[in-house]
């Protein structure tokens, strides 16, 4: 990897903390089977481990922020996987569910600290050139916890109890917090002047917990005075969070995003899609194991391949993203999550583990078709300078969402499932609970459906709004090469290879008659054509060198080669392309870049392409804007400030 022992160690430290947090939020699904019926409490209770840990966790995401600034990157991880330890230990011993919960919920503390916080240690830790190796690690074990969380739980609890997983859990916590005493470093500067405000923690934690509650009590005992006061109290907390918010003047969540009409959209398709996400996850070991008698190992092993897909459709839902704009991908996948949602309406006895399996997959690979493109398109949206909030927000809301959801259709179940118990029996009662809350999810899921259909869209233009006084575009303009080399549609196969070989390049865009782009073919179109029909794997050169010594023993190949180049480009090359709009700002270019492992990738300008970008180019760019402003000079004392000019450019 190119790193010292030190930073590999610091990096194991710091990625395997933050898996057992995750894997832990995983884990409790399996689990509320076993809960519910040890201390005899109905869904609509048991979902509070899951959705007030979630609801936690989007409280401590705006706070972090503060803590951040405000102690040591060292210290903040050790607190915090301390306080994880603390409620995952409370969660072990549980003698009641009231001690449960709160464990829980002191867990969600360390957890929600945690996530943000090392992604902030990474990018302290490691030199430019060695991110990419620890974000890229970082990432691949983040996303393996989810995947197998589920079934890991399973197997404990079959062989154990649930009261052992969390000891497990509590251990490996113990572990990092022993190693990271001895290879952590102090890192990061505090700032002492920085303030939380305090009123708005207690605001939403108030507003959103307060309706969180509401919901939960009438769904397990109908509307009674208490579930009255906590929902409104749940309002009146969320309406003075929000209002105090707009009138501060550094605000502990920039609200105002929300006035832009498409990230709006995207941030209540997101919390639509949250909700729908995470109830299925509880309702579904509920199904397989308290009302068709499966194990716990069954029901995680139901969960794990729709988890695996999950993880792994993320970079490749950004690359269809890039290729084919959000409209296409958003609309089958919300589409595709509404038929689903709606196939689990008819669950009941007869139902086989394997298409419940199948079901839950196909959701949640619709689910990983939304969330990326959606959630790109929202925040393509706003200006350069609020998309840090905006990420903030849509974070928050949709973590939020995920509880409030949550509660919605557990909530749903219980009641249909207590009012049907006199009339059809406890058994058949069950199944119907379980069918009206997929019910109340499939409505949430058409609503996401028709705000996809209706308001996304892939506008050339979109780009240029952000853009007003053309500052991305003249940086853009700048960077970029406008020396670009282009195929008509209609050209043959020949003329791309000739094209490829002249200019030494190894693709080159295909435009129509108006001068969009609307495919490309590279050199690894030719030899991939090529190898379906032959065994060997040339390079186009090679290729042409064969051409001209032809023997008898390849006759056969230049034939094939030969007919290959009568055919039309297009008909071998890709339809689409992939490239970024003349008004897009840096950290999209390096996005589109990184995300789809491109060199360099064409600037379009209402379709057209109107110049070429390149990583290097961008670099240079970046590190030429870094020295000038910084314009470093000594200090007596042997230290680097900032020169009078520098400092007075840049302010």
């Amino acid at each position: 990897m190119g790193l010292t022992r030190k930073q590999i160690i610091m990096l194991a430290v710091l990625v395997f903390g933050t898996f057992v947090t995750v894997l832990n939020q995983t884990v409790v699904a399996p689990v509320l089977p076993s809960v519910m019926a040890e201390m005899s409490v109905d869904a609509a209770t048991a979902q509070w481990l899951t959705t007030g840990f979630t609801l936690v966790n989007a409280i401590m995401i705006p706070t972090t922020a503060f803590l951040v600034d405000r102690f040591t990157t060292r210290s903040l991880f050790l607190v915090s996987m301390a306080v994880f330890t603390v409620g995952s230990a409370l969660a072990a011993w549980g003698p009641n569910f009231g001690v449960l919960l709160g464990g829980r919920l002191v867990q969600a503390v360390g957890a929600g600290i945690l996530m943000p916080l090392v992604m902030t240690v990474l990018m302290w830790t490691f030199p430019v050139s060695k991110r990419g190796t620890a974000m890229g690690l970082f990432g691949i074990v983040i996303a393996f916890g989810p995947a197998i969380g589920p079934t890991a739980a399973g197997i404990i609890i079959d062989r154990a109890t649930w009261h052992d997983m969390f000891f497990i859990i509590a251990g490996l916590s113990i572990a990092v917090i022993l190693v990271g005493l001895f290879t952590l470093e102090r890192g990061g500067e505090t700032n002492k002047d920085v303030r939380l405000d305090v009123p708005s923690v207690i605001l939403s934690t108030l507003g959103f917990g307060g309706l969180l509650y509401g919901l939960s009590l009438i769904g397990s005992y109908g509307i009674s005075i208490d579930s009255a006061v906590g929902t409104v109290v749940g309002v009146v907390g969320i309406v003075a969070f929000f209002r105090r918010q707009l009138r501060m003047d550094h605000p502990m969540l920039q609200v105002r995003v929300l006035q832009n009409r498409k990230f709006l959209i995207a941030t209540i398709i997101g919390m639509i899609v949250q909700g729908a996400l995470l109830a299925a996850g509880i309702l579904v070991p509920i199904l397989l194991q308290s009302y068709m008698g499966y194990s716990a190992t069954a029901s995680g092993l139901v969960l794990l391949p729709g988890a695996i897909i999950m993880g792994a459709m993320g970079p490749v839902a950004g690359r269809l993203f890039d290729r084919h704009g959000p409209r296409a991908l958003s609309v089958i996948g919300t589409g595709v999550l509404t038929l689903t949602t709606i196939a689990f309406c008819f669950s009941g006895p007869n139902t086989t583990i394997i298409g419940l399996a199948i079901l839950y997959t196909i959701r949640l690979f619709s689910l990983s078709l939304v969330n990326m493109p959606i959630t790109t398109w929202g925040m393509n949206a706003l200006p350069n300078d609020l998309v840090n909030h905006g990420t903030s927000v849509n974070n928050t809301l949709r973590q939020v969402a995920g509880s409030l959801g949550t509660a919605i259709i557990i909530s749903a179940s219980t009641i249909a499932t207590n009012l049907s118990a006199p009339h059809i029996g406890q058994t058949a009662a069950n199944f119907l609970g379980i069918d009206m809350a997929f019910v109340v999810a499939s409505v949430l899921c058409l609503i996401a459906f028709g705000l996809v259909v209706a308001f996304v869209k892939n506008k050339p233009g979109e780009a240029c709004e952000n853009d007003a006084d053309n500052a991305r575009r003249t940086v853009l303009e700048a960077i970029m090469k406008r020396d670009v080399f282009t195929l008509p549609e209609t050209a043959k196969v020949s003329e791309a290879m000739k094209l490829l070989v002249d200019k030494g390049v190894s693709a080159v865009p295909l435009v129509n008659a108006a001068g969009e782009a609307t495919g490309f073919i590279s050199d690894g179109d030719i030899m991939r054509n090529l190898s379906k029909r032959s065994t060997m794997m040339m390079d186009p050169i090679v290729m042409i060198m064969q051409m001209s010594d032809a023997d008898g023993s390849n006759k056969d190949f230049v034939r094939k080669l030969e007919a290959l180049m009568d055919m039309p480009a297009s008909a071998i090359g890709s339809k689409g392309i992939i490239g970024v709009d003349v008004h897009a700002d840096l950290p999209e270019v390096c996005r589109v870049l990184g995300e789809n492992h491109l060199k360099k990738v064409p600037v379009l300008d209402d379709g057209r392409i109107v110049g070429v970008i390149n990583r290097s180019d961008i670099t240079h760019y970046s590190m030429e804007r870094y020295l000038a402003g910084r314009a470093l000079t000594r200090t007596p004392d042997g230290e680097e400030s900032e020169s009078d000019d520098a400092a007075g450019e840049r302010a």
